[in-house]
């Protein structure tokens, strides 16, 4: 089996997505989100609006309401976040960090449970169509992200990926996250790969840096997220726009012969 990565043709077997930024529109997501996120802290602490302010930039809102590439929210784990919140808590507000990670963490818990994800369910363009394609020409997909597994499994089922991904590896699921290898030999494993025949997709230099650790096929990286172009050379194989960039080479062929 072969895939088309813009001019390249890569032979390889499976094809491991890593979540925000490469498959979801996170940046249009997460504005709303941090938002959320300080409703719910303030029914565990008093907070005063400067406070608050501080909160959503440690996140990594920026002042114009956009989310800052390479910030905790986006490269970061959800308790990498939680600490970044819990920092600002106990400079500015005295609360022990440790209580204040716990209940940051609750907070964000209880804002996925009570507000729901389906809002958060927003595919990038192309993506879908893509994916489909691509299980349609029989490679085996998989999603390793920072994020947790119940969440992710519930992401992806709201926004309709979830019949393609044959494997998980999740943060709740490896004792170490991203750039730690574990990550893909799971989800290698889970499909019944080896990472040499794999592909890893991903937005972020830590994408990058796990697939290359872990010995996979191709690394492409996909400037729809965390980073740019020139931030991912040197640690992508491959640079695309999108993951709407990728098909199957035979499909991509028959398709320029028209």
């Amino acid at each position: 089996m072969k895939l088309r990565l813009g001019s390249q043709i890569i032979p390889c077997r499976g094809i491991i997505f890593d979540k925000d930024g490469t498959l979801l529109d996170s940046f249009v997501i997460w504005p709303r989100l941090i938002r959320r996120r300080v409703e719910y802290l303030v029914r565990y602490f008093t907070l005063r609006q400067e406070v608050k302010e501080l909160i959503m930039r440690a996140m990594g809102l920026g002042e114009d309401n956009t989310v800052v590439r390479r910030s905790p929210i986006v490269v970061g784990t959800r308790y990498q976040t939680a600490a970044a919140v819990a920092t600002v808590l106990f400079l500015y507000e005295g609360i022990p960090w440790d209580e204040g990670l716990q209940k940051t963490l609750a907070a964000f818990a209880s804002c996925d449970e009570q507000g729901g994800l389906d809002w958060q369910a927003v595919l990038i363009p192309g993506v879908e169509e893509a994916v489909r394609r691509l299980h349609g020409a029989g490679f085996r997909l998989a999603v390793a992200t920072n994020d947790d597994r119940k969440r992710t499994e519930a992401l992806m089922d709201l926004c309709g990926l979830k019949p393609y991904v044959s494997a998980y590896a999740c943060q709740d699921e490896v004792g170490n996250s991203k750039p730690d290898p574990e990550m893909i030999y799971l989800a290698a494993r889970r499909m019944g790969l080896s990472p040499s025949e794999c592909a890893m997709v991903g937005d972020s230099l830590l994408d990058m840096e796990m697939g290359k650790r872990a010995g996979v096929k191709v690394t492409v990286g996909v400037t729809s997220g965390a980073c740019s172009a020139s931030e991912l050379e040197g640690l992508a194989d491959v640079i695309l726009p999108g993951v709407a960039a990728m098909l199957p080479a035979g499909e991509a062929a028959r398709e320029g012969g028209r």
